[in-house]
């Protein structure tokens, strides 16, 4: 979890100027697929039933490999595509696929986007959802178990304009899926 939360703070840092640092590819300017996020199952054409092997041969050459001893997690990034993945360490299954940055190309089944106000996730989904509040990274972690949905929201009140915005939804296998680490 904290490589994810590093992460973004990372995409966070970078929302109100709407570009990357210098050299940096912008998060999310190339749309994987046709940019569809179904509940529990997909990530434009990347889905939770394909090997790492076959995401990577899908999106292409992995752009940042971080291992994250501690949480017992792997994460990929593919920073133009705006794509993570994160892997169990020990049992290599994958956790959690998720689109981040601000690209409203990638949205759900239900019409929810990035940079999406949360109350529009909670109106498509309901409540039945677990929530974490992550204040040292001024994050919010919502989780839908019965659907394996997440969505990581802006808690920054310095980003007064983005707060309670959705800047990563991700999926993963329907069920109780703690964070990778306790706020």
């Amino acid at each position: 979890m904290r490589i994810l939360l590093l992460a973004l703070i990372g995409v966070l840092s970078a929302l109100p100027v709407w570009a990357a640092p210098e050299g940096e590819p912008a998060p999310g300017t190339q749309v994987i697929g046709d940019g569809v996020i179904v509940a529990g199952q997909r990530v434009g054409p990347l889905r939770l039933t394909m090997s790492l092997q076959q995401l990577i041969d899908t999106i292409g050459v992995v752009y940042k490999r971080e291992e994250f001893k501690a949480e017992k997690i792997i994460l990929y990034e593919w920073r133009a595509e705006g794509i993570w993945v994160s892997q169990d360490l020990e049992t290599k299954a994958l956790r959690v696929i998720s689109a981040f940055g601000a690209n409203s190309k990638y949205r759900t089944d239900k019409g929810v986007r990035l940079l999406d106000p949360f109350t529009k996730a909670e109106g498509s989904y309901g409540k039945n959802y677990k929530r974490w509040e992550y204040q040292e990274e001024k994050v919010i972690l919502i989780r839908y178990p019965a659907l394996g949905l997440q969505f990581g929201l802006v808690n920054d009140p310095a980003q007064a304009l983005l707060i309670g915005r959705i800047f990563q939804i991700g999926i993963f296998k329907a069920g109780d899926l703690p964070p990778a680490r306790q706020p």
